[in-house]
């Protein structure tokens, strides 16, 4: 299942603003109250751990016509805060689901999973959606913009969320990182596939993120394109201190992480650390 169809309808400003960047926070119910085991949250702005994503024998299974079908087999991984991470397999792999899955946009079938000291089994998908909205940004191989908003206004949506005040100024500044100074005004379909994918990007670290997950970021571009984005990522990256985790078929962007982990029929086959 892939992570843009998880984000439903892309013209729909509800489903954008609950399943990809959260629901605004509701003041009966922040993120200071979530996740004990009674289904409240810890104060994890206060955490001190290190590691901001842990999964413990997570699996995932779904009934067919044909019976069970195991897409994930006791997943184990740690995630250290500010780490690059690759996830790479063949097709059909898992990659794609346990993204979803570490992202709290899909749930397991077992096992545990921790995102930034939330323990994402534990919390409903209210829940979950306030994790995203406070500590994670996404990245689409189909951009997922709103068609019926501007550039600036696509990067400005998930500041405006939230409420802050200064949305349109870092949107404007996070745009001219990403060489859009002048494309601010333009809709995604005046926009190049790279231009999206750059206002995509813009969006994802304008929400300052704590974890930023990527689903096949240069899927949809040509080889040039592709290396300009693959640049543009981390060194925004690197300027955020974002943590990345990324799905990808380009062995230029797994080269460039710390870390690459292959799936193999939903197992962990190679962990190899890149010098």
């Amino acid at each position: 299942m892939a992570l843009e169809a998880e984000a439903a309808d892309p013209e729909s400003l509800a489903g954008f603003a609950n399943v990809v960047q959260g629901n605004p926070p509701d003041t009966t119910r922040s993120v200071t109250q979530i996740n004990r085991r009674d289904s409240t949250f810890v104060e994890t702005e206060k955490f001190m751990s290190r590691i901001v994503v842990r999964a413990e024998d997570v699996a995932k299974v779904v009934e067919t016509a044909a019976g069970e079908l195991v897409i994930l087999d006791g997943i184990n991984l740690e995630i250290q805060e500010g780490e690059t991470v690759a996830i790479v397999g063949a097709s059909g792999s898992g990659k794609t689901t346990l993204l979803g899955i570490l992202a709290g946009l899909d749930s397991a079938s077992r096992g545990n999973v921790t995102l930034i000291d939330a323990e994402l089994t534990a919390l409903d998908e209210e829940a979950r959606a306030i994790v995203r909205g406070q500590y994670v940004g996404f990245v689409f191989q189909a951009f997922q913009l709103l068609a019926s908003l501007t550039a600036l206004e696509n990067v400005m949506l998930p500041a405006e969320l939230r409420g802050e005040s200064l949305a349109e100024s870092k949107a404007r500044d996070i745009l001219e990182k990403v060489g859009l100074r002048d494309r601010i005004g333009h809709y995604p379909r005046q926009l190049s596939g790279g231009e999206q994918q750059r206002v995509a990007i813009a969006r994802a670290f304008a929400s300052d993120p704590t974890v930023l997950f990527a689903d096949e970021p240069t899927g949809n571009l040509d080889t040039h394109t592709g290396e300009r984005i693959i640049s543009l990522l981390f060194d925004l990256n690197k300027e955020f201190g974002t943590t990345l985790i990324m799905v990808t078929h380009d062995t230029r962007l797994a080269e460039r992480c710390d870390r690459v982990i292959e799936l193999t029929a939903g197992r962990i086959e190679t962990q190899e650390t890149n010098a």
